[in-house]
């Protein structure tokens, strides 16, 4: 991304619909061979799969924006984006289940929560974190989130990310 915009202002819109594992969020999958591109929104540039870039805009009501640059995804391998709310890097990988037909490309992968994730994050070498215990209770690695039901949390984390400017959009399922 040298060069080709300011890293500061570049987000991966990652796509979830399980917003309480987020705390638990290691990595990014794209897949290895689809095109993502980098879109300009005024001051913001969003790296979304080039397929759906046109509906993830219309789904964070961006009318106006312009792709300035296409990469392959597995350009990204090993790269590293920050969490969007706790003090560490989630590292891009890539993923052949990550799939064109819906979200954005970029899947939120969290290896203490479901099988693909798990296995991603074993391939990596990502440490396996599980924010949530037993009970359904957020741990102390949920940062400010400890302490309250997985439930509870998913409305307090999606709050705090539309306050923070970190939620892009968001719809009831």
């Amino acid at each position: 991304l040298d060069g080709i915009c300011d890293k500061n202002n570049t987000y991966f819109v990652i796509w979830t619909t399980t917003t309480w594992t987020l705390p638990g969020n290691m990595a990014i999958a794209l897949h290895p061979r689809e095109t993502y591109a980098v879109v300009k929104a005024g001051n913001e540039n969003y790296i979304v799969a080039e397929a759906l870039a046109g509906k993830v805009m219309a789904a964070g009501n961006i009318e106006d924006y312009e792709i300035i640059a296409t990469f392959k995804g597995g350009d990204f391998e090993y790269a590293t984006a920050y969490h969007p709310f706790l003090e560490r890097d989630s590292m891009l990988v890539t993923a052949e289940y990550v799939t064109m037909d819906s979200g954005t490309g970029c899947v939120h992968t969290a290896p203490g929560f479901g099988v693909d994730d798990y296995y991603t994050g074993m391939r990596y070498g990502i440490r396996i974190c599980v924010p949530v215990d037993d009970r359904g209770y957020q741990t102390e690695e949920a940062g400010k989130y400890a302490g309250m039901f997985y439930s509870e949390s998913n409305k307090a984390i999606l709050a705090d990310m539309a306050e923070s400017g970190a939620l892009f959009a968001s719809q009831e399922m």
